[in-house]
């Protein structure tokens, strides 16, 4: 009984999250790697277990893309302490429904499979949000409620997907979520997500040669966890060429395929099949069967830190040592950048995430490029290039007037309104596979809004047939007239939505109920809108002008036409906006009545999925062989499929658009 009692109070050794994990820890038959846990098998982690178990740090940040061990990680660390060294702990993350479909479920799978940890679990005192293992409290919270974040103290506090979170009305969410830990002397806060949006530059270190993250400039980042990891000690992932056996720091531009950048680039299969990494130290592409191996020798290094080669010692490969003293040191906030290229996950190997990149750069789509750039490479996103000029635009006329279409059955035709205070601003725009469109019409509907007369206008035009296409759905932002537009959607069920655009938004659409009207009162038929990224649909827009002077529209699908008879004022006004760099926001210069509609309709096309409608896609060039009367000479690659199988007669090609007769656009006149 003494031995026993003895061994219960034996203190445990000292040790990593990550050994206690290897220890005690087997993984679920659903998980990626079921079994015992093997922290061997993502070696990046273990610098962030190792901070988590130093004094000196107060804060750990580690930012990656997804697939790549950090809930796991956050797991391991919460394990340890409640197991090895107690303390409450708060869980947050940015939504509650987060916690109830995939957060809770975990950690109870965790609780289950270690069996010191299920011997400490109080069934009896535990709920979904709050668990207890040996008296001590682990608690749930989500960053929308200022209540649950204020609650409790912790002495561990970590924040899942700090990208994601929204401040409350109370001040900014990270410093409420801090002060949690200030009751205990020894509190530590942990940090993780795939960040999102910002500009930020490589530099070669002076002394060690090594390619390094700068901090960006001030308002450049809007990446929460981003942010958090420049005020750290800016640690970065490095690994040897398995040629050389120089470190170097991967990262999204050092991935190469065949032909890149050039006109005789590769089809994305072919770039899955060819990728290589390539060696900033000897300029050696590497393949992705060696990503283990270079893994396993990887190293943790702070700009000011050098890495010495990886040495052979027989048969044996053995990794390099970090020599040097960091520019950060001192630092209580270790941080820690791992790029997507060094993920363990078997599926992203350089080949997959060289498709996923060429798939999006040739879709020109901001949103599937900012997808790739930060689940996949680990990297911010930031929109690029210059506003074209309003010449520039009606330089882009395409040879067809204003309701002809320039090919037959277009996929969608959507129409969409700016609210103003005398007027209702409209596009029109027919859709086709690939997220070609062209400009049906524009122009705007005068009565003043709060007013039934032009409301009643707007039915008509919605009533309005192209070639015999009716108009599908119409897009109508809110926020200004918000009872008049929810009515006209009420009064057209299934033909038209409420958007709302969002300077900021964690996806690019997302549906919201709209509970209470302006006025604070309930609104009884519990209204929807769809929100928007809105500087992200209007760089669509912006790229759809730089594709096409750039040539890419030539090469690849969707193209962005306007009519021979497009007005001055809509050219004028698609510049309405430019973008400031600094601040990473879009300034009005102008009216851009116009460019907010043409937004618009990129947020329904993502709506109605057009975005995956790829088969029979065309391009720009192929749009002029058209014109030009010389169909035969279109080509597709491997990723669009042509509309007919090849083994049937050709069909014959559609007239050219010079040659049709414009489609009247019929409407009732009241």
């Amino acid at each position: 009984m003494i031995r026993s009692t003895a061994k219960m109070v034996e203190a445990p050794p000292p040790r990593t999250s990550d050994e206690w994990a290897r220890d005690k820890r087997v993984m679920p038959p659903a998980s990626p790697v079921p079994g015992p846990f093997n922290p061997d098998s993502n070696p990046y982690m273990k610098p962030i277990a190792w901070a988590f178990a130093q004094p000196q740090f107060r804060r750990v940040t580690f930012v990656m893309g997804t697939q790549m061990g950090k809930s796991v990680t956050m797991e391991n660390v919460c394990g340890h302490r409640l197991d090895e060294d107690p303390t409450p702990v708060l869980y947050v993350t940015p939504t509650k429904p987060l916690i109830t479909s995939t957060v809770e479920p975990k950690f109870m799978d965790m609780f289950r499979e270690c069996a010191d940890l299920w011997r400490k679990y109080d069934k009896r005192r535990s709920t979904q949000f709050t668990k207890w293992l040996g008296g001590t409290k682990f608690r749930f919270a989500w960053a929308g409620s200022p209540t649950e974040l204020a609650a409790d103290s912790a002495g561990l506090i970590l924040v899942d997907e700090v990208d994601r979170i929204t401040n409350t009305g109370e001040g900014d969410t990270t410093e409420i979520i801090e002060a949690r830990g200030d009751a205990y002397v020894d509190s530590k806060v942990g940090y993780t997500a795939t960040p999102l949006r910002g500009r930020v530059d490589k530099r070669q270190h002076p002394d060690t040669g090594l390619w390094h993250w700068q901090p960006g400039k001030k308002g450049a980042v809007t990446s929460k966890v981003w942010r958090l990891w420049q005020s750290g000690t800016r640690h970065e992932w490095a690994v040897p060429c398995p040629e050389c056996l120089g470190y170097f720091i991967p990262h999204l531009e050092l991935l190469w395929w065949p032909g890149q950048g050039s006109k005789d680039e590769c089809t994305p299969d072919e770039a899955e099949r060819h990728a290589r990494l390539t060696c900033s130290c000897c300029g050696t592409p590497i393949k992705d069967k060696y990503r283990p191996w270079m893994n396993a020798r990887g190293v943790a290094v702070a700009p000011g830190e050098s890495v010495t080669p990886a040495r052979r010692e027989g048969d044996q490969v053995l990794a390099g040592e970090v020599q040097g003293t960091a520019e950060t040191e001192g630092s209580s906030h270790y941080s820690l950048w791992v790029s997507g290229l060094c993920s363990f996950a078997a599926k992203k190997s350089y080949g997959f995430l060289a498709k996923k990149l060429l798939e999006a750069q040739r879709s020109g789509d901001p949103a599937t490029l900012m997808g790739v750039y930060n689940t996949g490479f680990g990297q911010l996103y930031a929109e690029v290039g210059d506003v074209p000029t309003w010449e520039e635009i009606r330089a882009m006329r395409w040879a067809y007037a204003a309701g002809e279409l320039v090919l037959p059955d277009p996929l969608r035709v959507f129409c969409t309104i700016d609210v103003q205070k005398t007027r209702l601003v409209y596009t029109i725009r027919a859709w086709f596979a690939g997220m070609g469109t062209q400009l049906l019409e524009h122009g705007e509907l005068w009565g003043n809004t709060d007013e039934d007369t032009v409301w009643g206008d707007l039915s008509e035009l919605i009533d309005s047939e192209y070639a015999g296409h009716p108009i599908n759905e119409t897009g109508i932002d809110v926020g200004y007239r918000d009872d008049q537009v929810y009515a006209f959607i009420n009064a057209h069920k299934g033909r038209a939505v409420a958007l709302r655009g969002r300077d900021k938004l964690d996806k690019p659409i997302k549906k919201e109920l709209v509970e209470v009207d302006r006025k604070g009162k309930v609104r009884k038929r519990g209204d929807s809108r769809w929100a928007f990224d809105s500087p992200l649909a209007k760089r669509w827009v912006h790229s759809r002008i730089s594709r096409a002077q750039s040539g890419d529209a030539d090469r690849f699908p969707g193209w962005w036409l306007i009519p021979t008879d497009v007005t001055d004022d809509y050219c004028k006004q698609i510049v309405g906006e430019e973008w400031d760099e600094a601040a990473g926001k879009y300034n009005q210069v102008g009216e851009n009545h116009y460019l907010d509609c043409e937004a618009m309709q990129y947020v329904m096309a993502l709506r109605a999925k057009l975005h995956r409608r790829k088969r029979g896609a065309l391009t720009l060039g192929d749009l002029k062989r058209l014109r030009d009367g010389k169909p035969e000479a279109i080509e597709h690659d491997e990723a669009v499929e042509p509309a007919a199988p090849a083994t049937e007669p050709e069909p014959s090609p559609p007239p050219e658009p010079a040659k049709k007769a414009r489609f009247k656009v019929k409407r009732r006149r009241r």
